[in-house]
Order: structure tokens, then sequence, then C-alpha cells
């Protein structure tokens, strides 16, 4: 599903910069849209946007940490792993520093039903409908980015 020779490098990077800890985002787009989940209030960046995703296990792949967050968040199954995004580093309360890589899927026929302890609303955005929401400056330049790359296809 995900390379691991590829897996391997991006892991390798990371811990050449003191990095051993990660986190995927997801990217899912339908009809040149992204999906972005919305974190419960009372949660870490409650209120916030972000791509559906969290932290590797250890022991996991990539790729299967992608198909498990993905499923446990959103029900959406995943079909394949069509890119990864380059990394962006960032502290936690329990962890120095994490590494999160965005990695863009296609994914099997279904609707959206969100973990309701984690995120509270799901949108389908487009470059538009990303100024408006609200968004860690980190993830905002990842949707950007990933936003931006579809639009041009």
């Amino acid at each position: 599903m995900f390379p691991a020779d590829l897996e391997r490098d991006l892991r390798q990077q990371a811990r050449s910069a003191g990095i051993d800890h990660f986190v995927v985002g997801v990217a899912v787009f339908r009809e040149r849209k992204l999906l972005v989940v919305r974190r419960v209030a009372n949660d870490w960046q409650g209120g916030m946007y972000e791509l559906p995703g969290g932290g590797v296990e250890s022991g996991e792949s990539f790729a299967d940490c992608v198909a498990r967050e993905l499923f446990e968040e959103t029900g959406l199954r995943v079909r394949r792993i069509v890119d990864v995004v380059g990394g962006f580093d960032y502290a936690t309360r329990t962890k120095s520093r994490v590494r999160k890589y965005s990695f863009v899927v296609e994914v099997e026929p279904g609707e959206v039903s969100l973990e309701p302890d984690e995120h509270d609303e799901f949108r389908w955005i487009d470059a538009e409908t990303l100024a408006g929401l609200p968004m860690a400056p980190d993830m905002r330049e990842t949707v950007r980015t990933l936003v931006a790359a579809r639009s041009g296809q």
C-alpha cells in the first residue's frame, strides 16, 4: 500500500532531526474538495479544523495508521495511498517533538460518520471555503498546499 523504503527514509530523516514520534494526517478528496473535521470544543485545539488522523502506535506502519485513523475518525476505508505530503514538526504536552506527515488517499465508497468524542463536524472544502475556517497555522499551510495541488489538476 505504501512503499517500505519510502517509510524507512521518512523515519530516518525525522530521527536525524531528533524526532521519533509520528502523527499522520489523511487527505480525502471528493469532487476536488478536501475533507476536514472539527475538534470538539473541550479537546486540545478545540473548535479547530484539521485533517483526520492521529498518532502512529509503536510498531505500526504509516499505512496501517492511515487506514486505522481514517476509519476510527470518519468511518471511511482507505483503498490506497496516492501520495505523501512533506511533514511539519510540533511539540505536544507529552512529547517534545512530533513529525506529522499527511497522506493523500483514495477511499472506498461510503459516507462520513464522525467519532463524536473527537470531532463534531466535517466539511468538504476548497480554497475559497478554507479562508473562513479556524485552523492551526501549520495545518492551514498543509491544507492550502493540498487544495492548491488538487485544484491545479
